[in-house]
């Protein structure tokens, strides 16, 4: 009698662990299969914003420019800077992109006296019409790996965040307040134009908002 009730229970006890290991099965099926749609949710929300990144569309104006004064602010910025820079909207922010054949040598951080000039200009406008809004300093490089100078820098990203420093450094000597300047390195991972390297090698003084 006590075998029989023994072999009963092991019974029950075996039936209920194998319904245990099937639903966990089941759940970590469900969870899984989860995992896969947000996945799948993810990656195509991330291609959506980078593609509306790639954009240049003038996007909703940023505090620094009144929005009745967006197109007539950038000619007037223009004007200021010369033909050495580029004056444009990205973002939604208003952006000062300076190529690197004005601002520096290859594989080089140090500032070519022909930028000086053009930098002089573009202090003079952050300091006149944007006083107390942050600066980004944004470097950017084509998507060439480093050959020559591997030896002083990690990576184009290293590569452009030493750039944008230098150009922070200069805008600094200018009057430019150290701190409303923030340094940002890109590398080849923000490209304005994919299919041209020469215009992807490029510093951008980009105006934020009121600090």
């Amino acid at each position: 009698m006590i075998r029989k009730t023994i072999l009963v229970l092991l019974a029950a006890v075996v039936s209920l662990t194998a319904g245990c290991t099937t639903r966990y099965q089941d759940m970590l099926r469900e969870r899984d299969e989860r995992i896969r749609e947000l996945s799948g949710d993810i990656a195509r929300l991330r291609n959506e914003n980078d593609e509306l990144q790639r954009r240049d569309i003038p996007a909703p104006v940023n505090a620094a420019v009144p929005r009745d004064q967006g197109s007539g602010m950038i000619n007037e910025i223009q004007d200021a800077v010369g033909g050495d820079a580029s004056v444009s909207y990205r973002r939604g922010r208003l952006s000062i992109g300076v190529d690197d054949s004005v601002t520096f040598d290859s594989g080089s951080t140090a500032l070519k006296d022909s930028s000086h000039r053009v930098l002089q200009k573009v202090a003079s406008v952050l300091k006149s019409k944007f006083s107390g809004h942050r600066f980004y300093i944004e470097g950017h490089t084509d998507s060439d790996p480093i050959q020559k100078t591997k030896d002083r820098f990690r990576s184009n990203r290293h590569l452009s965040t030493e750039r944008a420093d230098s150009v922070a450094a200069y805008l600094i000597q200018q009057g430019v307040p150290e701190s409303n300047i923030v340094v940002v390195g890109y590398g080849q991972f923000d490209p304005r134009d994919p299919k041209a390297k020469a215009k992807n090698r490029r510093v951008e003084i980009v105006v934020g908002d009121s600090m």
